[in-house]
């Protein structure tokens, strides 16, 4: 095999792992709750981030946070912010281990799909 190959061959093994883990992490991410286990909800137009609490359990406590971009934001009538959002959650806040430690997950293009959500690392300059 020549030096060429094995390069190919090991960029294709690495895509596969990165793809086959980011797949693992996201199954241990609960599907967003239906909307009787919403606890909470903030509209933030200065981060531009619709965040939705919810109780997994349904006892009230949150395990369980998404955040929608918010692309639209008006007053209604009666003074309320009424927000359009992108359709799926761009970030996910999941406390597994009920114990208030909070791990927080990203979809990398927005579109909804498993295949793309991964743990959130903070970058170096943060």
């Amino acid at each position: 095999m020549s030096t060429a190959q094995r390069a190919r061959l090991f960029c294709y093994v690495a895509a596969l792992l990165t793809i086959s883990t980011n797949i693992a992490f996201a199954q241990n991410l609960p599907s967003e709750p239906d909307p009787e286990r919403l606890v909470n909800e903030d509209v933030n137009v200065v981060s531009g981030l619709y965040i939705r609490e919810y109780s997994l359990s349904g006892n009230g406590i949150v395990d369980f946070k998404t955040a929608r971009q918010i692309i639209q934001a008006e007053q209604n009538a009666f003074g309320n912010t009424v927000v359009e959002t992108l359709p799926h959650p761009l970030f996910y806040w999941y406390d597994e281990q009920d114990n208030g430690d909070f791990h927080m997950w990203i979809d990398q293009k927005g579109e909804g799909c498993r295949c793309d959500i991964v743990p959130y690392v903070a970058s170096a300059a943060e």
